[in-house]
């Protein structure tokens, strides 16, 4: 397993999401190649305030990325 490298914005993003929404999230990927549905050894960066994950298919090790549209998620009470 390769290590994870997220730019800072990207693991602030990554890290205000709940663990499990993170897991579903990395579980619910399309891959053109063999139509699997798992990242795994994937990195992080920020675009215009959304996340994007990018990474290989757990079944056939394709790249894939998923955008999750952090930009436009209300920000917590405080």
């Amino acid at each position: 397993m390769s290590k994870r490298v997220f730019t800072s914005q990207a693991e602030l993003l990554w890290y205000s999401i709940p663990a499990n929404a993170r897991e579903r999230i990395l579980k619910n990927v399309f891959c053109t190649k063999c139509k699997g549905s798992e990242m795994v050894d994937y990195n992080g960066s920020e675009k215009n305030g959304d996340l994007v994950l990018e990474g290989s298919c757990a079944k056939c090790g394709h790249q894939v990325v998923r955008v999750v549209e952090t930009s436009e998620a209300k920000p917590p009470n405080n």
